[in-house]
């Protein structure tokens, strides 16, 4: 039997993919206030752990290049501004949304110690907030939690008056290749692909451009290093696999254990 590719539907894909999520994930995803407590715990100590913006400022110039200088901006789970802050240096005005209050306390916060006037604060979800149009809408990473991801995208086509941007870190455990070696199936997150092709389906022609990104992750000694992996399987593994992998892959740094994460991050952008 011939498949046509408009018999797809992308977006109950999405959902499978948000519905096979477990335990705590899963909770995450569906519950508003298991979410909100998760971002309370981590807001007061989110900056001192590096993010996206700290190890890839090429993601932030190719986004802050698609951005006319003097235009507004609708930025969808902003969090503590990572992003925000900077673009305000560009941009005229920026609605930041979040649907995390702990969050935009530490974003708020920045906006009032570097005397910044052009940042606004909005708590909620996208896919409920009352918004009027601005010039582009950036999200960064902020999706994965978006049940009906048309409309959410439908939504972000209509409030935009000149562009839209979705920057989509290409997730996988850090370990990833080691898993697969200890017979693991590949645990690479594919979500970026149904977004595009969902917006596709919305009659939108979208362009999608990857980013290489390396980050670096520290470990005290070989048995944190050990106690990560057990925790990501959920059991003991192979050692002699473990060890060869440590050896190919983990620089030693001042009695620290260095390894060098190698990810992509997917940036997709559209005009109106």
């Amino acid at each position: 039997m011939y498949l046509d590719y408009k018999d797809i539907d992308f977006e109950e894909i999405w959902q499978n993919r948000i519905r096979s999520k477990n335990g705590y994930e899963k909770q995450r995803v569906f519950d508003d206030e298991v979410e909100r407590e998760f971002w309370e715990e981590l807001a007061p100590n989110y900056d001192k752990n590096p993010t996206l913006y700290d190890y890839s400022k090429e993601v932030f110039k190719i986004v802050e290049s698609l951005i006319e200088k003097g235009s507004s901006l609708i930025e969808i789970g902003c969090g503590t501004g990572k992003f925000t802050i900077p673009l305000s240096n560009k941009c005229k005005d920026i609605l930041a949304v979040d649907f995390s209050k702990d969050m935009l306390k530490v974003l708020k916060e920045k906006i009032e110690n570097n005397n910044i006037n052009n940042i606004r604060a909005l708590e909620g979800k996208w896919e409920d907030a009352n918004i009027d149009k601005m010039d582009y809408i950036l999200s960064v990473n902020s999706l994965y939690r978006v049940w009906n991801i048309k409309d959410a995208l439908r939504k972000m086509n209509a409030l935009a008056r000149k562009a839209v941007i979705i920057v989509r870190t290409i997730q996988k455990p850090m370990f990833n290749q080691l898993y697969m070696e200890l017979g693991i199936e590949d645990q690479t997150v594919l979500d970026y692909i149904y977004l595009e092709n969902i917006i596709h389906s919305l009659g939108i022609y979208a362009s999608m451009q990857y980013i290489d990104v390396k980050n670096n992750i520290y470990f005290n000694n070989i048995e944190d290093i050990y106690r990560k992996i057990e925790e990501d399987i959920g059991r003991k593994a192979n050692n002699n696999i473990i060890d060869s992998f440590i050896e190919k892959n983990f620089v030693k740094e001042e009695n620290k254990y260095v390894y060098t994460n190698n990810s992509k991050v997917a940036i997709i952008s559209w005009k109106i």
